[in-house]
């Protein structure tokens, strides 16, 4: 896939005079394709990593824009659902093009948001303060807590994003700060009145999951050079140069 994406972009350059490209370099160098590319290499890869959400279990799918059910349905304070970067595990995909639903008996799942130098995202239409990584956990706890899992399972949220990236502290995100996020914004939508049953099971169980869920923090230079693909290297390079 990467040999394709280059040698798409170097077979456009055919304009003398900027642009040289004949369309927005940004529509191949960009996040979804760097994170695309970067999973699709995990998955054909074997051994051991630094990486803590690695190896990928034998069977797991992946998948880009997966969509994750949110608890925080109905009534003034409600959310829509959120779209990931990329998840990889055991699920199916049901109800819409991209919804996401785990198997009851999935025993791996691991979640991506991926940054080049863009910054975490804040704020959802009724919850301005809500950030993207509480978010994504507190919607990745629900579809774990709607699959009813039958056994022991592993669990990650993983951030992806440039080491140059100033907007990005990795230490802010520690377990209890996402812990008190999730926990205001449960609070503000039970104001709203009588749960439905999807907060309530959500209220009743979200603190167990968190605690066995993992977030990381990984710079793409760590998952390039844990890869080890020249041809991963330069898409990276190029990536950064049209996002800059």
């Amino acid at each position: 896939m990467l040999k394709e994406l280059l040698k798409m972009h170097q077979d456009s350059l055919v304009n003398k005079e900027a642009p040289e490209c004949l369309f927005a370099e940004t529509l191949i160098f960009n996040e979804g394709w760097l994170l695309r590319s970067v999973l699709r290499e995990w998955l054909a890869g074997s051994g051991g990593s630094r990486l803590g959400f690695l190896p990928f279990p034998e069977g797991v799918t992946a998948y880009s824009e997966g969509q994750l059910y949110t608890p925080f349905r109905g009534g003034s304070r409600a959310e829509r659902n959120t779209h990931v970067d990329g998840i990889v595990g055991e699920y199916s995909i049901t109800n819409t093009k991209s919804g996401i639903v785990l198997k009851s008996e999935f025993r791996y799942i691991a979640a991506f948001e991926a940054k080049i130098f863009s910054p975490i995202g804040v704020g959802v239409k009724n919850a301005p303060w809500y950030d993207q990584v509480s978010r994504a956990a507190a919607c990745l706890i629900n579809s774990i807590l709607l699959a009813e899992p039958k056994g022991s399972y592993a669990a990650h949220l993983a951030v992806l994003y440039a080491e140059d990236n100033s907007h990005i502290d990795p230490n802010l995100y520690t377990k209890d700060y996402v812990q008190k996020q999730i926990t205001n914004r449960l609070e503000d939508f039970l104001k709203t009145g009588e749960p439905g049953n999807a907060v309530q099971r959500f209220a009743d169980g979200w603190r167990d999951v968190l605690d066995n869920l993992r977030i990381h923090f990984h710079t793409w230079e760590q998952a390039v050079a844990d890869i080890g693909s020249d041809d991963l290297h330069r898409f990276y390079d190029i990536c950064k140069r049209f996002n800059a």
